[in-house]
């Protein structure tokens, strides 16, 4: 694979000990026009904004794409994951970060799944400018001028009001779905696989004002990891409870499996008895228990076994709709590996897809009617010192062309009903279709 034959570009670096609201910041940033393509990512120690792509890097069901700076290279696809690592590794950017996203569809290339959406399977871009926000100040990198970054930081403007416009939900798929279910219980339970993530879909014309959903959706959803993407006719927002995958500057690889769910309560007292029955309910702790098991497995495979752990086993994490049992699976890359070994065997996240992973997507492809797209993929960042951040791209609204989707499944085991499980698909859908602002 051939490198783009550029001069080497260095980011500026200026550290501003001012702390602004990041969504405020965002929203100054587009008014002014600083900003097209763009990607908003908050976790639980910075807020990330990054802006413009110096160079482009996508995924298409035939080409792995890279536009950088006027030039333009393709290849056909082979191993995806494994090509992006190297297009990136072999631009003429110095320190870079590339934001974006893995989409559930690249599992096709590794397993029985077939289904693809029209837009990028993958797109990741390596900005121009990007802000990463903490409560100490803002750092500033950028390969243009900083004035018109630092006059954006200036503006003293207030975040504007937003109004949802949540969409007509009829519910007639429930019979469908909870017939799909009740076929893949019956093939649980004849052994042909312990259990895969069933999801349906809402589809919603129009155009979703991007960062009014995501401001209005702030005001109510906690979440481990959210985010704010616009990339040409690909656009998304989401508070995801899952983190698919993070990897540290010592090489240290960690996955958060979320399975096991119960709706929350107003009422405190009927809230801490669904959280019991977490604990309780033989289906959630099996459901659970599994995807630990095999996180473990998968984190293997890629790590020195002497340093694989399970961390914070079955606690529960509370989010707006419903409440999950959460644990941790990480350990040390071999040294020969590197952040995108680890995401190929661990995507899609076992908690989207299922066990065994193979025997599911299968499934998943048979039983689905619509491609998956961003939904159950990963979105965040990956960088050239080898660290990254993706998040399950879940309990997030995504916009394809003029239509926007809304996503959700449960994880279907041999003791599954199907009423409750198409119930459970509702609440976490509705932590985005309440809070949905369109333009």
């Amino acid at each position: 694979m051939s490198s783009i034959a550029i001069q080497s570009l260095v980011y500026h670096e200026l550290f501003v000990p001012t702390p602004k609201d990041p969504q405020s910041l965002l929203q100054n940033l587009l008014d002014i026009g600083l900003f097209s393509n763009y990607m908003l990512y908050q976790s639980d120690r910075e807020t990330r904004i990054a802006g413009n792509a110096l160079a482009n890097i996508a995924v298409s069901a035939e080409m792995v794409i890279c536009r950088c700076m006027g030039q333009t290279q393709s290849y056909p696809v082979v191993d995806p994951l494994k090509q992006v690592e190297e297009v990136l590794g072999s631009l003429p950017i110095e320190n870079w970060t590339a934001y974006g996203y893995v989409g559930f569809d690249i599992t096709r290339f590794y397993s029985p799944y077939s289904k693809a959406i029209e837009q990028p399977l993958l797109q990741f871009f390596i900005p121009e400018t990007e802000l990463h926000i903490t409560e100490k100040g803002i750092r500033i990198r950028s390969v243009k001028p900083l004035m018109k970054i630092i006059e954006a930081l200036a503006i003293d403007r207030p975040l504007r009001s937003y109004t949802a416009t949540p969409p007509v939900v009829d519910f007639a798929d429930r019979e469908h779905y909870q017939t799909q279910v009740q076929n893949l219980i019956q093939a649980i339970q004849e052994g042909k696989l312990h259990k895969a993530i069933l999801a349906r879909s809402v589809k919603v014309k129009g155009e979703m004002d991007l960062l009014g959903t995501y401001c209005l959706g702030s005001q109510s959803n906690n979440s481990a990891r959210s985010y704010c993407l616009h990339m040409d006719n690909v656009s998304a927002v989401g508070f995801s409870p899952e983190i698919l995958m993070t990897v540290d500057s010592d090489r240290k690889v960690i996955t958060n499996p979320l399975a096991g769910t119960r709706p929350r309560s107003q009422n405190l007292e009927e809230d801490q008895q669904l959280n019991g029955e977490l604990f309780t309910d033989a289906k959630e702790v099996k459901e659970h228990a599994l995807s630990v098991w095999l996180a473990q497995d998968e984190i293997n495979s890629v790590c020195d076994p002497d340093t694989v752990r399970v961390f914070d086993f079955m606690e529960v994490k509370k989010y707006r709709c419903v409440q999950h049992l959460s644990s941790r699976v990480g350990g040390e890359l071999k040294s020969d590996k590197t952040l995108w070994d680890a995401l190929k065997v661990l995507f899609p996240g076992i908690t989207v897809s299922g066990i065994d992973k193979q025997s599911a997507l299968a499934w998943i492809d048979r039983l689905e009617s619509e491609p998956r797209g961003l939904y159950a993929g990963g979105i965040g960042w990956v960088d050239s010192q080898g660290t990254a951040d993706l998040a399950i791209a879940i309990r997030s609204a995504y916009q394809y062309d003029d239509c926007i989707y809304f996503n959700a499944g449960a994880g279907i085991v041999s003791e599954s009903v199907p009423e409750t499980e198409y119930l459970e698909s509702v609440n976490k859908m509705n932590t985005m279709l309440t809070n949905l602002v369109l333009k």
